[in-house]
């Protein structure tokens, strides 16, 4: 008796340590491509460029500009473009490595601190682009501007 619940918990061992084998390989692999989805930022930021792009000419086409409008919309598009570089830049590692740790530390806040007043800056100058060219259109563009710019996650959902 006492052998026969061995001999399954050894079985049981076994298959428990081969399906964990199985799935290490495919875990060690990145998600996407050599780099892996988060390593290749210039990727990345291809993307959202196309993505933008692509709801906006939708945007546009729902909107149905007047012609008197396509200068606000010239100028909207231009004010809410998303740079041409990522705004943040990776810090170099090598360089940190050199620095005694309260050194990298400061290093590290005075690089987020300069992040953080980039992005206020491109935040604010987004939602003035947006803001002037709002106030350009009709009461009914405005209720389909609302309606396509709201959030995703915020579509449908009511209190």
């Amino acid at each position: 008796m006492n052998r026969m619940k061995t001999t399954r918990f050894a079985i049981s061992i076994v298959l428990a340590g081969t399906a964990l084998a199985a799935m290490v390989p495919t875990q060690a692999q990145p998600m996407m491509g050599e780099k892996g989805a988060y390593h290749d930022s210039e990727r990345m930021h291809e993307n959202v460029a196309k993505h933008m792009e692509k709801r906006q000419a939708e945007l546009k086409a729902k909107l149905h500009l007047a012609a008197g409008q396509e200068a606000a919309w010239n100028a909207f598009v231009q004010g809410t473009k998303p740079p041409a570089t990522p705004m943040m830049a990776r810090l170099d590692r090598d360089e940190l490595a050199k620095l005694s740790t309260p050194e990298r530390l400061d290093k590290m806040n005075a690089e987020r601190e300069a992040n953080f007043k980039a992005m206020e800056t491109r935040m604010k100058q987004r939602s003035d682009a947006t803001r002037e060219f709002y106030s350009h259109l009709s009461a009914e563009q405005q209720k389909v501007f609302d309606a396509e710019t709201l959030p995703e996650h915020w579509k449908g959902k009511r209190n």
